[in-house]
């Protein structure tokens, strides 16, 4: 419980500075004390709570043309992710996912812009991408990231649009999951342990970002997208 307790609230903390990466940290993390097939159903519950403690003031800061844009791709993603999953083995997978990200995030360091209004085509290949990926390995949030990076949104416009993507993206996980039997009664006494703790992660993390700089939260992203593709690369070489 101590782990888990430590992991949600790390998480929270991070997700309510940037607006997203609760599934990034919370997965390895909670793996250390948790099953699998009880981590992975209780983060997706956790996003959607920690979700609703942003939304209502994500709802007017947000970029609901990139929301709406991106949609499609992600719901064409999945389903195609899945069946690569099941033909080729995990750490190909990994390394392609790991260099993909790389590459994204030396794109953004090199100062790599989008329109303010990107194209249909753009979008939806976006979401695409994100959606392989998450059926791939649940590591979709990257590819959005990346996107909403190079918008050159403001950090309040670009927090916002990712709060309200991933609320909306953790829900439409969680209604199959709940329809599959995943969201068990002990994954749901987990979500009520661990409840308090989000909501005193992401106050602590909001916090922290009404008192960072700008330059901050682009770092904090780059750092964690760095992290994430070095791990995913070196796991895949190491085996």
């Amino acid at each position: 419980m101590i782990v888990t307790i430590i992991g949600v609230l790390a998480a929270a903390i991070l997700r309510g500075f940037t607006g997203f990466g609760f599934g990034l940290a919370a997965v390895p993390l909670l793996s250390l004390a948790l099953p699998p097939a009880q981590v992975v159903p209780l983060v997706v519950t956790l996003q959607v709570v920690i979700g609703l403690v942003g939304l209502r003031t994500a709802v007017t800061e947000c970029d609901w043309r990139a929301v709406r844009m991106l949609a499609p791709g992600l719901v064409i993603g999945i389903p195609i992710g899945l069946l690569i999953l099941t033909s080729l083995p995990a750490n190909p997978v990994r390394l392609t996912i790991g260099v993909v990200i790389a590459f994204s995030v030396w794109l953004i360091h090199r100062g790599i812009r989008l329109p303010p209004n990107p194209s249909r085509l753009l979008s939806l290949a976006v979401g695409a991408v994100a959606g392989v990926i998450s059926g791939l390995a649940s590591m979709g949030g990257p590819p959005i990231v990346v996107y909403l990076l190079a918008l050159g949104h403001s950090p309040a416009r670009m927090r916002a649009t990712a709060i309200v993507y991933f609320m909306l993206a953790s829900c439409a996980v969680l209604v199959p999951m709940a329809a599959r039997g995943l969201i068990t009664q002990q994954v749901l006494v987990w979500a009520a342990v661990a409840v308090p703790v989000v909501f005193a992660g992401s106050a602590i993390g909001t916090w922290g970002f009404h008192r960072a700089k700008p330059r901050h939260h682009r770092m904090v992203a780059l750092v964690i997208l760095s992290a994430l593709a070095i791990l995913l690369i070196g796991r895949s070489l190491l085996g």
